[in-house]
């Protein structure tokens, strides 16, 4: 007598046939079915428990799901994040948001901030370029991503500035909430997330993982600084639409510091040729018009300048009129980095600019 066990059963990838005489010991009879059958019955439970079921999850039929990796992902992340300048009198990083209330000294004074408000009270104590503002640790503070923690020292905060990476993008949000799938191809898993503020936004975007899809529904709302929206309808055109904002933000926030007091000449080096010593004495001011002025004591050079995107790069045009040696410094400049006080200009591997504030 042979038993075979189900249309496709199998052990460890071998179809299993059993026949009555594998079961038989040499002190088993025929005479003993209860055994027999007892057997069988344990044999098909191993083989139930080790066999693995194959599921397969249904991802969108018009491919409209994208990995965990693409730019697009790491963008809407960026939209998320949290812009920490509103405090910068406290803590002098965009990457850090000091949880409020918190008490600063500044020389020997003391001074609880409760609110935004309260910054003012910090801003009238720091009447001297020497005046820093020192904490009373702990404190609490919200990294970019919502991340919070407590500092304990001024070396701990220092740190933590050091190694962030201040790549939020702020001149754009959106509205929500937000609708998305994820599917885990590696456990073969699909589920639906609703995110309905940039703080949930930026949880959902930690816990991706590689190996991971995801499909959001559009249309998708985005916000703009002069308060109007842009629907979006796929992917792409979400991309498209931040980079645009990005960009224009970029522009807006630079011209801001370069038209903000007068700069002096740090480097200047024009293929490989060092004329820093020609431009130190030079007060240059950018006004918000347009025009430049570069001033040496009774000369005086006038010109314009104008900010521009180039493939995706933020450039500045100066133009003196001026004759040589001063117009080696006319040049379609791409920024390459700029705070509040300094500016670092390149034009390629042989040219830099640099300016500090004066």
């Amino acid at each position: 007598m042979k038993i075979f066990l189900g249309k496709g059963r199998s052990f460890r990838g071998i179809p299993v046939l059993l026949s009555m005489k594998h079961l038989k010991t040499s002190n088993t009879t025929a005479n003993c079915p209860v055994k027999v059958w007892a057997v069988l019955v344990f044999v098909l439970l191993m083989i139930t428990g080790c066999q693995e079921e194959e599921t397969f999850i249904q991802l969108p039929a018009d491919g409209s799901a994208i990995p965990s990796s693409s730019p697009v992902v790491d963008l809407m992340f960026r939209v998320a994040k949290l812009d920490g300048s509103a405090d910068n009198i406290l803590d002098n990083s965009s990457c850090t948001t000091v949880v409020l209330p918190v008490r600063v000294k500044v020389d020997d004074t003391v001074i609880l901030v409760n609110s935004p408000a309260d910054f003012k009270l910090v801003e009238d104590e720091l009447d001297d370029d020497d005046d820093v503002v020192e904490f009373i640790y702990p404190i609490q503070v919200i990294l970019s991503d919502y991340t919070r923690l407590t500092i304990a020292s001024r070396q701990e905060l220092n740190q933590k500035i050091a190694n962030c990476n201040n790549d939020f993008i702020a001149c754009v949000d959106f509205k929500y909430p937000l609708v998305f799938t994820i599917y885990d191809t590696n456990n073969q898993v699909a589920n639906v997330v609703t995110v309905t503020n940039d703080e949930s936004m930026c949880n959902f975007m930690k816990q991706l993982r590689p190996g991971t899809l995801i499909s959001l529904e559009f249309p998708v709302t985005l916000l703009l600084p002069d308060n109007s929206q842009v629907s979006v309808a796929n992917f792409n055109q979400l991309e498209q639409t931040i980079v645009a904002a990005a960009n224009a933000c970029s522009e807006d926030d630079f011209t801001n510091v370069l038209t903000s007091g007068t700069w002096r000449v740090d480097l200047f080096i024009k293929d490989s040729n060092n004329q820093t010593a020609t431009w130190t004495e030079f007060v240059f001011v950018f006004n918000i018009n347009g025009s430049l002025t570069a001033a040496r004591g009774a000369l005086t050079l006038t010109g314009s300048w104008n900010t521009d995107i180039d493939d995706g790069e933020l450039e500045l045009n100066i133009q003196l009129n001026a004759g040589n040696p001063f117009d080696d410094i006319n040049e379609d400049w791409t920024v390459v980095s700029y705070t509040s006080a300094s500016i670092e200009l390149s034009d390629d591997d042989d040219s830099r600019l640099n300016f500090k504030k004066n």
